[in-house]
């Protein structure tokens, strides 16, 4: 049997104990003027590698580069990693990176933080704030814990979580040498319409939380880049679509950025997703072509979230010094810290899926008293993570926290009425999937009401009510500036050292024209364009739209109308394919873009009319890149 009751552990009363040490930046380091920089890149995930977050699937899709789960074959709206810095100089400080991917690791981010520190020279550890977008059409196979995790993101491929953590690093310099002048506010926007409540803790209400905390990052007189976090469960693409994309975070940032009309980076954290699906806002349908499952959805809620953000950043007011700081607390968890009586979720080290096939119970009385007995258990080998951590802070008038896996928003609210209860503290930023992932974290009495997300917390029913406690005292003890008695100290990053070179195949007539487009379209038609290219380890080709004689057409913030976005989809096949042959040292990779001409969803609408042409650069094996250049084509 167990006891509905929030605990208040020994541990935890020793964390709480506090000394006069947090955020002590030494009498010598004062702040200086604000400066800001931005970088975004595609994440360099090949087409072949296994997504993350669904599972394995029946789907018969092999690639070299996926092992559990099916191999990818499509690209819409390329998984992006967006780096924004906010500086007044060491010791005030501030690193954002969002990324399209199922979740942060803390053995990702400690290897991050302990390259930043090599190649910067000063602690970053308070700096970093790294989160995920939760899309599940990102790339998996960077996590090297075994067990149960090879089921949330494949098999440990240490060659290309080399080149991811390279990539990032690279990315948070190219932000610093970007760094210039800079002012720097916050608003609040709502977005009821595009997020629907999934899960019936409440009874059955359709309960959300709409708020939509933005930062905004002026220069040179102008909004130039955006840092927003937004409760929406990142899934609108399913599994079987075999495809890498941003998914329902990426059509945001893509539709908040053509709001404007000159470029800004829109970096978007997922926040109180748990619960939280995307919804489906009820749009004027524009006359546009059919597009595969999923993709009008994700335009609509692109649209719908942006025009919300858009009526929210007329309400910002700017500073030129505005105070920059935050800490990173670590605190343990296991059985013996939250504080489990010996019947209650007896799983030394950990246990996720606890009843997954049972449905969630909407009345919020009735209790599974057996629930916690039908998990599947971590082992000695492989066991869940026995620390996370919280990094919280400050960043002008808007102070935020970070928060592990996937929270509710009941939990989210709990936190956030914890932070308000501070003199002077009005606005919040929740920023979940950030940092660490344990999964998923809601209050004990929904947990026992079973369902998917109840499943999903490695540290059983009341993970939530201990995470959520300890944001809460990390808060406080950063607000009085103290720092925990008794903290873990940071986890090991992932072992590398006998990562394999990636050997790729030698590409059949790279550059040659496999289809070419037609001659003429309508609203309703999609332009396709097929060329041969290399393996997909080297990165998929890129096609542009351009006019007739060459000049690039842009999106309405001015970013390139290119695949990268969700202006096309990408297909590769392969042949002889890796599932018939897996032998061959020479393949045939027929990449093929498709472009409609309208949609009916437009969140870049481009008001195609005149005579036009693509153009695809194929990145080759020794470095170079070709370009080729279609047939001119005319859109009525």
């Amino acid at each position: 049997m167990h006891a509905l009751t929030t605990l208040a552990p020994a541990a935890l009363l020793l964390l709480a104990v506090g000394c006069e040490t947090a955020t002590d930046t030494g009498p010598e380091l004062q702040p200086g003027p604000l400066m800001a920089g931005f970088s975004q890149t595609r994440i360099p995930a090949p087409v072949g590698i296994g997504t993350a977050g669904y599972g394995p699937s029946g789907v018969d899709s092999e690639s070299p580069y996926s092992e559990i789960y099916p191999a990818t074959t499509t690209i819409h709206g390329h998984p992006s990693m967006k780096v924004t810095v906010i500086s007044r100089g060491e010791g005030f400080e501030q690193i954002y990176i969002s990324w399209d991917a199922v979740g942060v690791f803390q053995q990702l981010r400690i290897a991050l933080v302990d390259e930043l520190e090599e190649r910067l020279g000063r602690p970053m550890d308070d700096v970093v704030v790294w989160g995920a977008t939760h899309t599940h059409a990102g790339p998996g196979r960077v996590v090297d814990a075994g067990g149960p995790f090879d089921l949330i993101a494949d098999k440990f491929f240490p060659a290309f979580y080399d080149r991811m953590m390279d990539t990032l690093a690279d990315q948070v310099e190219a932000a610093y040498a970007d760094l210039q002048p800079a002012r720097l506010g916050h608003a609040i926007a709502y977005a009821p319409e595009g997020h629907n409540d999934r899960r019936c803790e409440d009874g059955g209400e359709d309960y959300t939380n709409s708020a939509i905390p933005v930062i905004a990052v002026e220069r040179s007189g102008q909004v130039q880049g955006l840092i927003m976090a937004y409760a929406i469960h990142g899934t609108v693409l399913n599994a079987d679509a075999l495809t890498l994309s941003g998914d329902v975070a990426g059509a945001i940032e893509d539709a908040v950025e053509d709001g404007f009309d000159h470029p800004v980076q829109v970096s978007m954290f997922d926040s109180w997703g748990a619960d939280m699906s995307p919804a489906s806002p009820d749009l004027e349908i524009s006359e546009g072509a059919e597009l595969p499952d999923g993709y009008d959805r994700l335009e609509q809620v692109g649209m719908e979230v942006s025009a919300r953000v858009h009526e929210a950043l007329g309400e910002v007011e700017y500073l030129d010094e505005p105070t920059l700081r935050s800490q990173t607390y670590r605190v343990p968890i296991d059985r013996e810290h939250i504080g489990y009586d010996d019947d209650t979720f007896d799983y030394d080290y950990g246990g996720v899926y606890c009843g997954m096939s049972g449905d969630h119970d909407c009345d919020a009385a009735t209790i599974e008293e057996t629930l916690d007995d039908i998990c599947v258990p971590f082992n000695e080998d492989f066991p869940a993570p026995n620390q996370t951590l919280f990094t919280v802070g400050q960043v002008g008038e808007l102070y935020f926290t970070t928060f592990t896996g996937e929270p509710g928003t009941e939990l989210a609210e709990k936190v956030m009425d914890g932070m308000v209860a501070h003199e002077g503290v009005t606005d919040t930023m929740f920023l979940g999937y950030t940092q660490d992932y344990l999964g998923y974290s809601i209050l004990e009495d929904d947990w026992w009401q079973g369902g998917y997300e109840a499943s999903g917390a490695l540290w059983g029913p009341r993970q939530g009510e201990y995470l959520s406690n300890l944001a809460i005292l990390a808060f406080d003890n950063f607000m009085s500036g103290s720092a925990f008695l008794i903290e873990p100290g940071p986890v090991q990053p992932f072992d590398t050292t006998d990562a394999e070179p990636v050997v790729i195949t030698t590409a059949v007539e790279p550059g040659v024209v496999l289809q070419q487009v037609e001659s003429s379209y309508t609203s309703t038609d999609i332009v396709q364009f097929t060329v041969a290219g290399e393996d997909p380890w080297l990165g998929a080709p890129t096609a542009f739209l351009e006019t007739a004689n060459g000049a690039a057409i842009e999106r309405p913030g001015g970013s390139p109308a290119d695949s990268n976005s969700y202006l096309f989809w990408v297909q590769l096949a392969v042949d002889p394919s890796w599932e018939n042959d897996d032998s061959t040292t020479e393949r045939s990779f027929a990449w093929t873009f498709s472009m409609p001409v309208a949609h009916h969803y437009p969140i870049s609408d481009l008001g195609l009319g005149g005579d036009y042409r693509l153009r695809v650069e194929i990145p080759r094996a020794d470095g170079t890149i070709d370009e080729i250049v279609s047939d001119g084509f005319s859109v009525d």
